[in-house]
């Protein structure tokens, strides 16, 4: 093929096009993952579909306060710690926010990092919470469908409706103890 030739021209364009595409259609389907994941945690409630948004090896992982939580590791352990999820949050809306996905050169790996505000009710039913958190997640292809590999929910606080952030910075889901916030000083 000479120089002059429009055909290898034409075909690079495209075949830049055509990863262009990929990438932003990628964004997408990890985007459209993740409300996918937050829809079956609030309204489903199905710890099978939920697991099903993760690898195999997936980890779930608190930090922050969250660290309460902390690692569960593979498929199978994520869906057993959502089988009490509705037990212990009966009611959750998460308002993700701010995303920022950046997929790999390669095309089959992604990170995706999201600001969320849940409004959540815990265990003892009658205790009502705002909780302000990041996402920040790890995702791979595989087969042609995006999954979470690693997700971190990294909790800036979980207060009390009533009290807000600016009394209590923590009550805790699974013990419903309150770490007030501290006193400036």
């Amino acid at each position: 093929m000479s120089p002059d030739d429009p055909v290898g021209p034409l075909a690079e364009r495209l075949e830049g096009l055509e990863a262009r595409l990929d990438r932003l259609e990628s964004e997408r389907a990890v985007g459209r993952l993740m409300y996918r994941y937050v829809h079956a945690c609030d309204e489903l409630k199905d710890a099978e579909r939920i697991a099903s948004f993760f690898t195999e090896d997936a980890v779930w992982e608190g930090q922050g306060h969250f660290a309460e939580f902390g690692a569960t590791e593979g498929r199978a352990a994520i869906r057993e710690m959502f089988v009490d999820n509705p037990t212990m949050l009966p009611f959750t809306a998460h308002f993700l926010t701010n995303p920022d996905i950046e997929v790999s050169a390669d095309g089959d790996r992604a990170f995706g990092r999201w600001h969320t505000l849940e409004a959540a009710t815990l265990k003892d039913r009658r205790t009502g919470v705002w909780m302000a958190a990041w996402y920040e997640n790890d995702f791979v292809r595989s087969g042609g469908q995006w999954l979470i590999s690693h997700l971190r929910y990294r909790d800036r606080f979980v207060c009390p409706y009533e009290d807000g952030w600016a009394k209590v910075r923590y009550i805790s889901p699974q013990t419903l103890e309150v770490e007030p916030e501290p006193e400036a000083g």
